[in-house]
């Protein structure tokens, strides 16, 4: 008897058990990865007065320009410190960073800056020339500026003439400013390499030969680039002229070994 009360005892508190474990609420497993930790961000408060003041950034004085309020860049400038880098990387490097950031605006809430699209890097490479070109000199590298804007944009011109156009060559337009400016930035930090003491022309020489090989194959198997056979003045030969232009001022402008080497460069970087 005393053992038959003992196992009822026993299923009465292994059923209680069961019972309390039943009833307990399943807690929901909370997903840290999911939250957005904002706590590093940066705080960054709007100035009334600094919105209205205006700075114009641009490549060319009413071309290639982008408005933006003082207000604006000095947020741009915490968020982004490589516009303002004490040793500069060239203008893809800067771009392949970070093309946005975030930040806690004076309202608490996030916001970001961002160059993300093909406009933005357009507007991204204008800021970077733009900084860059107060940290060169703007009066000290006038020449060398000028000469390279003039280079960059014949290469430009030149294939983009090969390639009868293109969105590409337009953002090239705008984006070269950038390229320019980090080439003075080379010269200002190592001139010396650059000062050559052998004469530089047989390279200068062999390089145009070789550009105007380029071209004049690329246009013997362009279907639409043919004169026409009745008098042999189509569209070809005012094409033509047009490209050779373009070579022209390579061969005006190659003055050193310096222009050389960047136009070189630039030309690989960008077009091959």
């Amino acid at each position: 008897m005393r053992n038959i009360i003992l196992l009822i005892l026993v299923f009465s508190s292994f059923a209680t058990g069961c019972q309390k474990t039943k009833k307990e609420p399943v807690k929901a497993k909370v997903n840290i990865s999911e939250k957005k930790d904002t706590t590093c961000l940066p705080h960054l408060y709007d100035d009334p007065k600094l919105e209205k003041e205006k700075v114009l950034i641009y490549a060319e004085e009413g071309i290639d320009s982008v408005l933006i309020s003082r207000n604006e860049l000095n947020k741009i400038e915490k968020l982004f410190p490589v516009f303002k880098a004490e040793f500069p990387s060239d203008p893809n490097e800067s771009y392949a960073g970070k093309v946005w950031e975030n930040y806690i605006n004076q309202d608490g809430k996030e916001e970001s800056i961002t160059f993300g699209s093909e406009v933005g890097r357009d507007d991204f490479c204008l800021i970077y020339a733009y900084y860059l070109k107060q940290k060169n000199g703007e009066a000290k590298f006038k020449l060398e500026r000028e000469k390279l804007i003039k280079l960059y944009r014949a290469i430009n011109g030149l294939y983009e003439g090969l390639n009868y156009g293109g969105t590409y060559f337009g953002h090239q337009h705008k984006r070269l400013n950038a390229s320019v400016e980090y080439s003075i930035y080379k010269l200002k930090l190592r001139k010396e390499y650059y000062e050559k003491k052998y004469n530089f022309k047989k390279q200068k020489d062999l390089y145009i030969k070789a550009l105007m090989q380029y071209v004049s194959d690329e246009e013997s198997q362009d279907p639409y680039n043919q004169d026409d056979p009745r008098d042999g003045k189509g569209e070809g030969s005012e094409r033509g002229k047009r490209l050779q232009e373009k070579i022209d001022i390579l061969e005006k402008l190659i003055t050193n070994y310096f222009y050389l080497n960047q136009v070189q460069n630039f030309e690989i970087t960008y077009y091959k």
